[in-house]
């Protein structure tokens, strides 16, 4: 009996401590001829049962994204939305990255 319990017990705490990512979309703008310097910035939020009521942290990743180029030009921009799910909770992440090239006059 306290082999079953121990069995039980492992195969619970697996089942809870891992998870399974699923990719939702990826979108890609044209790739320019001059890369100049790669940035990259991500966001996500976590949903009990996978309810949710909001969208807000894609706003935060696209401004993290454009921090990191005040004074060029962003551009190839990639970004990826995935979830990664757990027994009852759920992880939405959104990851974006692209060139940060110089304003040519």
């Amino acid at each position: 009996m306290k082999k079953l319990f121990v069995v039980l017990s492992s195969f619970i705490l697996v089942s809870i401590v891992t998870g399974c990512v699923s990719l939702n979309s990826v979108s890609l703008t044209q790739m320019p001829e001059k890369r100049d310097h790669l940035v990259t910035a991500n966001a996500s939020d976590y949903l009990f049962l996978g309810f949710t009521t909001q969208n807000d942290f894609v706003d935060e990743a696209i401004e993290n994204l454009k921090a990191q180029c005040r004074d060029g030009k962003l551009t190839g921009i990639l970004t990826k939305h995935q979830t990664t799910s757990y027994v009852l909770v759920f992880k939405r992440e959104v990851i974006a990255s692209g060139y940060c090239n110089a304003v040519e006059s």
